[in-house]
């Protein structure tokens, strides 16, 4: 279990762990309800990047709606996380 402090704004920092358990990502967005006593949090299901098999049999990533440029500089991001 990890534990996390509300800020004066309302905000909630969710843990590095429990982001790559869920895969999720800045920018991502999570619906919220109340169950009792208890917040749940749920990342709304986004487009998926696609694979396919070029006629040389390399694969060949097609990246979802909406998803940003791949830039070396967003490369080195997504590396680092």
């Amino acid at each position: 279990m990890a534990t996390t402090t509300l800020s004066s704004k309302g905000q909630l920092v969710i843990p590095l762990e429990l982001r790559r358990m869920l895969g999720l990502h800045v920018g991502d967005r999570l619906q919220c309800e109340v169950d009792g006593e208890k917040i749940i949090l749920t990342p709304e299901t986004r487009a998926r990047a696609g694979c396919r098999i070029g006629a040389d049999g390399l694969p060949i990533l097609t990246a979802p709606k909406g998803a940003p440029e791949m830039t070396p500089e967003r490369v080195k991001e997504i590396l680092s996380e």
